[in-house]
């Protein structure tokens, strides 16, 4: 049957309290759909298709160490990014216009976004690589 590769799951509420934290929210999201994601090699009438981005997560302390109590994380590929505006009532700052790559972008940032990560390795982890911290 073989060993199966290690998933880790992550989930944030971020509640900015500005428009400027909204749009750093925004950025965020983004940035984690956009890395998932694989491309086609020389635009879409390419037949070759470039692997999706590695992610190296690492566990800190409020000081900047790492925090050698939780298990080390492989590198790993995002298998899900699950994006939720808004909690119970959705709210949001008021409409806003910013430009984005020469267009002018309208809407209105949500108050809070719930965003769940879902990683897996993309290596096995054995016996040897626990005693290793992992």
């Amino acid at each position: 049957e073989g060993i199966d590769k290690r998933n880790f799951s992550y989930s944030f509420k971020m509640m900015p309290k500005s428009e400027a934290e909204a749009e750093n929210v925004d950025t965020i999201v983004k940035m984690f759909r956009f890395y998932m994601s694989p491309s086609f090699e020389g635009g879409l009438q390419s037949r070759h298709m470039i692997v999706p981005a590695t992610f190296d997560i690492t566990y800190m302390t409020n000081n900047g160490r790492v925090n050698e109590y939780l298990n080390r994380v492989s590198t790993c590929v995002l298998k899900s990014a699950n994006v939720t505006y808004g909690g119970e009532r959705v709210q949001f700052f008021r409409p806003t216009e910013k430009q984005l790559n020469g267009t002018t972008v309208t809407g209105a940032p949500p108050v809070e976004t719930n965003i769940e990560l879902q990683f897996r390795e993309i290596e096995l982890i054995t016996r040897e690589r626990i005693a290793e911290g992992y």
